[in-house]
């Protein structure tokens, strides 16, 4: 033992004079006189990180990468996500109905709505590059992710309970009772969408940390299936009258579904993070030195436009995708229950006969109620949808990279049906679906639609972060590479850019609805009110944008070649690296540099 540990000390001393020019350490004699130079006393951290590289630990350098990791680990990585999608549901299916119920114009309601991208474009990219940053001991994603899950049950429940509050605070007869209601419900709107923001961004950090390559795929194609699988729980809870089954959670159905959803968000979040273990950030060096670099707020806006800058041509051509078609799902998230509920409302009051004696406030309020339910049953024909397009699509598509664990490939698979041009089909799909709002005139035909939906919001919430998380696992990979290290790797830092690709256009859409509402839009209950069918329509030119930059997406093999054409090989040799196969051309090239 006594010897083993001489042989350590020799070879952490080694280590530091190989650094001694970067960290300016004079050596020492040692006092015990064994002969054995040790260094001057340095940071404690430091002897560790140079300890733990000695004994071959995991937790020193984030590029040396993962491990094939289980079906259980990827199933407990992305069940944050899951969980987070019931609290989004909510929000998403009853949000609308509830800000109109409190009297807010449709006009004003979009401008709420706001909340949302300014979320990915203020906050996602702060917080990936502060969880990117972070020195913690629990890790670099899992503090935010406890954090934002906290805000966000807070901030849920209070929206729910926001007339509760406000009656309590200023009393029940008091002419402000309507205004401090809808400035508290924005409020908290504006700290749940926030919140929201929080916990995505770490989570999606914290799935690209913790896979290997081969398995970013598998590993956000489980983050879109439990999403799927969130939303149907958030969706058939929506349909039941739920101030019945679970009285003690609140008397009305939003407040029941906040309760339940907050539940939800807890259990998964803390299973995620209980199970799931960070590589310890203190001893990595670069995460330290960047931390020192980063000083205020500035500097992280400042990084954001250095990370746009620094996007690898693959990475950068995914978010130009993502900016046209979020342009189209934003309407498709936000609107799709006002206007399906809309529909049933209109088709109950022609339903009437003309002689019956006109509805009473409290009756008008109930079939609203029932509309808000039935436009429930539609998103979770939607939901269901989007679940089954989830758990198919792997199966179907061909991987970008070979898994080098996995024996034999599925037998369904279809060679030509690679994941960027399975997008670039449900981006025509959306298109179509949009526009097909022309010739719907029903509750039931909207429902179909809405149903169709699933398809492209499937693809939406795996293809975009696989191809992305892949891109960020091969620039890691060669990281050292002189054609690589211009290209930003940092998965926080590149998915808060990405945010800004997703949040920019809805931004610019919520505002564009606003101007379509304040001339198109009635007040409610109100016949011949197509303000959220034009939106629709609109809605459906960036997704005929976004088909046709998905068609320029590369393939493994085309990057392969590009990279090796850079590096000073032929066209030739370039493609016979291609040949054999992604992962080993790739591993080859790191080799030789």
């Amino acid at each position: 033992m006594v010897g083993e540990e001489h042989e350590r000390v020799i070879l952490v001393n080694e280590m530091r004079e190989e650094n001694s020019t970067k960290q300016s350490t004079p050596l020492h004699r040692s006092a015990v006189g064994s002969g054995v130079s040790s260094p001057a006393p340095a940071d404690p951290i430091d002897d560790e990180i140079l300890r733990s590289r000695v004994e071959g630990e995991d937790n020193v350098d984030e590029n040396f990468g993962n491990p094939t990791r289980s079906t259980i680990y990827i199933f407990l990585l992305t069940l944050a996500i899951g969980g987070l999608q019931i609290s989004w549901s909510t929000e998403f299916s009853n949000g609308t109905p509830f800000l109109l119920s409190l009297g807010m114009s449709k006009t004003v309601m979009s401008l709420v709505w706001i909340a949302g991208p300014l979320s990915g474009v203020l906050v996602q990219p702060v917080v990936g590059m502060l969880s990117d940053s972070c020195m913690s001991p629990f890790g670099r994603r899992r503090p935010f992710m406890v954090g934002g899950a906290a805000f966000t049950t807070l901030s849920l429940l209070m929206l729910s309970w926001s007339k509760d509050i406000v009656v309590v605070v200023l009393g029940r007869f008091t002419d402000a009772l309507t205004g401090a209601t809808q400035f508290l419900a924005v409020i908290m709107v504006y700290v749940l969408d926030f919140s929201v923001g929080t916990v995505q961004a770490s989570s999606r950090a914290f799935i690209v940390d913790n896979v290997p390559i081969h398995q970013q795929q598998v590993a956000n194609a489980w983050a879109a299936v439990l999403t799927g699988v969130g939303n149907m729980i958030g969706f058939i809870l929506g349909t039941m009258n739920l101030p019945k089954v679970f009285p003690f959670f609140g008397n009305t159905q939003f407040k029941c579904l906040a309760v339940i959803a907050s539940l939800a968000l807890i259990l998964s979040i803390g299973l995620a993070c209980k199970y799931i273990k960070e590589k310890d950030p203190r001893f990595d060096v670069y995460l330290r030195e960047q931390r020192i670099k980063r000083r205020s707020i500035l500097d992280f806006f400042r990084q954001t436009v250095r990370g746009i800058s620094r996007l690898s041509p693959q990475v950068r051509l995914i978010c130009d995708t993502e900016f046209f078609a979020w342009t189209g799902y934003f309407p498709m998230l936000f609107y799709t229950t006002t206007y399906v509920g809309e529909m049933y409302y209109q088709e109950v009051i022609h339903g009437r006969d003309p002689s019956s004696p006109q509805l009473t406030s409290d009756e008008i309020d109930k079939l609203w109620e029932a509309a808000t339910r039935y436009a429930s049953w539609s998103l979770l024909f939607y939901s269901l949808t989007s679940l089954i397009a989830n758990l198919m699509l792997p199966l179907i598509i061909a991987p970008s990279y070979a898994n080098p664990d996995l024996a034999k490939p599925s037998r369904f698979r279809i060679k030509w049906l690679t994941l960027p041009r399975s997008w670039m089909l449900s981006h025509i799909v959306f298109a179509l679906a949009m526009l097909s709002t022309f010739f719907i005139s029903t509750g039931r035909q909207a429902t179909i639609m809405i149903a169709v939906l699933g398809i492209p919001w499937a693809h939406a919430l795996w293809a975009p972060f696989a191809l992305i998380a892949e891109d960020i696992a091969r620039i890691k990979e060669n990281v050292r590479h002189p054609n690589f290290e211009r290209f930003e790797h940092e998965a926080g830092i590149i998915m808060g850019v990405h945010n800004v690709f997703v949040s920019l256009p809805q931004v610019l859409s919520s505002l564009g609805s606003s101007i379509i509402f304040k001339f198109l839009a009635k007040p409610r209950g109100e016949e011949d009110d197509n303000s959220i069918v034009w939106i629709f329509r609109l809605s459906g030119l960036g997704a005929i944008v976004a088909a046709y930059l998905s068609t320029k997406i590369k393939t493994p093999d085309q990057l392969t070649v590009e990279d090796m054409m850079f590096d000073g090989l032929s066209e030739e040799e370039s493609i016979d690296y291609a040949e054999a196969g992604p992962v080993d051309g790739q591993v080859r090239m790191s080799q030789e540099v």
